[in-house]
């Protein structure tokens, strides 16, 4: 697998440590890195070549979170013995763990994936838990140019004695510990240690805010102004967070963008002075344990990066944004582990999994909290009827049949419709057919039914008026049943002299493609939708090669394409929290949220047309 954003180079194990510039404290030589800006605890790893418990172990302050100016050490002796077991020229006997890649592998030992792999035939054929394979080590390497050593203590700046202040701070409407904690370069547990007692937060309330003081240079090491002033937002990992990446690869932006990411997290920031901090949840099941995914946990792993594509979208919307995935592993103790962290109350909404019964978990944490719970995946739930706090992104079944018909209705002023029947066929599409029949009865307007043995001939529309115009309206969607109706619904029109003829179907048939499609043209067929996608446009293909660069892969060819899905649904969301922007219309899906009645959630009344005309022409409308 590529690395991807962020990542220029390999490095063996602990040769970049070895190779830091080195100073002493109280008697003690130490290697010491300086973070920057852009830096964060996974990409560091990934860097130095450690892991994050080795970080965290010979920096504890990290566990708090990584800020930009934040001085690491690494004794000396500890990352000489670390290099020193690394020879040159060396075979190393791995055996490989569950989760382990070859690029992983590879990194590890400082060599290439075509090394391990030349080395180990039998991985072509893939990586798996249990095997055995042999690694050689790289050649012995040149000195590092520019390596500091320190003769005299007095050379090089030593830490200077400091001591803790406590300042007070009033608490801005929507605040949380968590985006206070934030802004001050604190960590949640040490702003609740200053402020005993207080367990929620209410606008005006005065809060203790510990300042560690540099007493030499008189600055503030950790002060709200600095990390304004430097424009820097703090990334912490929450405790029961899996990463969403596997193989040691970042998530992140392309050259240049302001964007952050560790594992599991992804925060983007903004300009001094906007607004505060947006935290959204992404709880699905990823699956990370499995060893080899399922299409599914695949899918919903699209899905978030997609989203995190919307997140760089928005990167200047007014608002640091900050998004955390969670792995539910499809297991409702996981969703209340996650939902106990003292972490998770900072998220202002979350995308929740497609599990009744851990929805609905959610969307009681969401009522009691005042946290917004977005639905994207389960049709079928209807919480939103009672729940403020839930808003359904699907427009619900029986309110798409009704929407849909009274939109046809419309279409139909000059035209007859015709219900088409295979004998002996179940219908699929019973609800909408009869939702549809009811209210061309409650309107007066006629129809007519043709029922064919099998397929579709042409003696069996003789009885229809041949200078009319007609509307077919199968009762099925399914493909085979349709490819039986359509040449003979051709056939007739193309025999009769005057008729003016249509068709009209279902969600499933924009899946259609061959010659099915090519009917569906040639019959200028409507359908309607809760979304689609044009492939043609500029905004798709813009999108397509986003993802591409990032992630070094195409988007699974599904409809809808999960990719696409966290796409729009972060450019809804995002604006949303920070504006209260109810409406958006996307490239695959539009957000137009309505509310039933007083005391109730939201759904997404998005619904479209899509018209298939001949030409091989197509054009979306919302209805």
């Amino acid at each position: 697998m590529a690395a991807l954003m962020g990542v220029a180079s390999i490095f063996s194990l602990q040769a970049a440590i070895k190779d830091l510039p080195v100073t002493t404290v109280q008697g003690q030589k130490y290697h010491y890195y300086d973070v920057t800006s852009k830096e964060t605890v996974y990409s560091l790893c990934y860097k130095l070549g450690i892991s994050k418990d080795e970080l965290i172990r010979n920096n504890p302050a990290v566990a708090d979170g990584l800020r930009s100016g934040m001085k690491l050490f690494f004794p000396v002796e500890t990352a000489q013995a670390s290099a020193a077991s690394q020879t040159p020229g060396k075979v190393i006997t791995h055996h490989v763990q569950k989760g382990e890649t070859i690029f992983g592998i590879a990194h590890k030992y400082g060599v290439t994936t075509d090394d391990v792999i030349a080395q180990n035939p039998v991985l072509k054929d893939g990586l798996k838990a249990g095997q055995t394979i042999t690694v050689k080590l790289p050649g012995a390497a040149e000195e590092t140019v520019g390596h500091i050593e320190e003769t005299a203590a007095a050379s090089l700046p030593q830490p200077a004695p400091k001591k803790t202040e406590i300042k007070g701070y009033v608490v801005k409407k929507k605040e949380t510990f968590y985006s206070i904690a934030v802004s001050h370069g604190l960590s949640v547990a040490e702003l609740e240690a200053a402020n005993p007692g207080v367990n929620s937060l209410r606008e005006g309330q005065v809060l203790n805010i510990p300042v560690t003081v540099d007493e030499t240079a008189g600055d503030m090491a950790r002060n709200n102004d600095t990390d304004k002033a430097d424009n820097k937002v703090t990334i912490t990992d929450a405790a029961p967070v899996i990463p969403v990446v596997r193989d040691s690869v970042t998530i992140g932006a392309p050259e240049g963008g302001m964007v952050a990411v560790t594992g599991n997290e992804f925060v983007t920031t903004a300009p001094v002075g906007q607004e505060r901090e947006i935290s959204v949840a992404v709880m699905l099941p990823f699956m990370l344990k499995e060893e080899n995914p399922s299409k599914s946990a695949m899918r919903y792993t699209e899905f978030y990066k997609g989203f995190l594509l919307a997140v760089d979208s928005l990167r200047n919307n007014g608002a640091p944004i900050h998004v955390t995935a969670y792995d539910t592993e499809g297991s409702v103790l996981n969703i209340k582990e996650a939902l106990t962290d003292s972490t998770f109350r900072r998220h202002d909404a979350i995308i929740a999994p497609d599990n009744a019964s851990q929805l609905a978990i959610l969307a009681e944490y969401g009522r009691n909290n005042n946290v917004k719970v977005f639905n994207t995946f389960l049709v079928k739930d209807d919480s939103y009827l009672t729940n403020p706090s839930m808003m359904q992104c699907n427009l619900p079944s029986a309110l798409m049949y009704r929407k849909a018909a009274d939109a046809l209705m419309e279409r139909l002023s000059f035209s007859t419709p015709v219900f088409v029947s295979i004998k002996g066929v179940a219908g699929d599409k019973a609800d909408f057919v009869e939702t549809l029949k009811e209210s061309l009865s409650a309107r007066g307007k006629t129809y007519m039914e043709v029922e064919v043995d099998g397929r579709l001939d042409v003696a069996d529309l003789r009885a229809l008026p041949s200078d009319g115009n007609y509307t077919f309206i199968p009762t099925s969607a399914r493909q085979a049943d349709l490819n039986k109706l359509m040449p003979g619904i051709i056939e007739w029109r193309d025999q009769a002299v005057t008729p003016v003829v249509r068709m009209f179907g279902y969600p499933e048939w924009t899946t259609f493609r061959g010659e099915t499609l090519e009917n569906m043209h040639n019959l200028n067929t409507t359908v309607y939708s809760r979304f689609y996608t044009d492939e043609e446009a500029p905004r798709t293909a813009d999108i397509d090669d986003r993802y591409k660069k990032w992630y070094g892969g195409r988007m699974e060819n599904a409809i809808p394409r999960q990719g696409l899905l966290g796409f729009d649904t972060g450019m809804f969301i995002i604006p949303y929290l920070t504006r209260g922007n109810g409406t958006y219309d996307g490239v695959q899906n539009g957000y137009f949220f309505t509310t039933p009645k007083d005391g109730a959630g939201a759904y997404n009344e998005a619904l479209y047309f899509v018209n298939f005309r001949p030409g091989n022409v197509i054009d979306k409308s919302r209805i």
